[in-house]
């Protein structure tokens, strides 16, 4: 039991590791806001690193993402404070611009 344990937290690890198209590091530079389903909150880090794997160096949650209020919330508390935040995001396929989309964040 403790092997197939310990192969499935293997297999976990390695899982979540290649599940976004980019993870950055840095410190909040800048964030704008704009009409809740036009990339409604958008987010640059310091020296605008590409997010994932593209061109943008921007990242963005829409107001219909499930808990948008707390990343908002807990992204411009970062910026305030000078915490150091990690954004995990997806690059769109379906639009054809390849805007970055957050689905996770951490700060330290």
């Amino acid at each position: 039991m403790k092997k197939l344990s310990g192969i499935l937290a293997i297999y976990i690890i390695s899982f979540s590791g290649t599940a976004w198209d980019g993870v950055k590091t840095g410190k909040v530079a800048s964030v704008d806001v704009t009409g809740g389903t036009n990339y409604g909150f958008r987010v640059v880090l310091e020296g605008a690193p590409k997010l994932c794997g593209n061109g943008h160096g921007w990242a963005y949650i829409n107001e219909p993402d499930s808990n948008y209020q707390t990343y908002v919330s807990v992204l411009l508390a970062a910026k305030m404070a000078g915490s150091t935040v990690t954004i995990y995001a997806n690059q769109e396929r379906n639009s054809g611009n390849g805007y970055c989309h957050i689905g996770y964040i951490s700060v330290r």
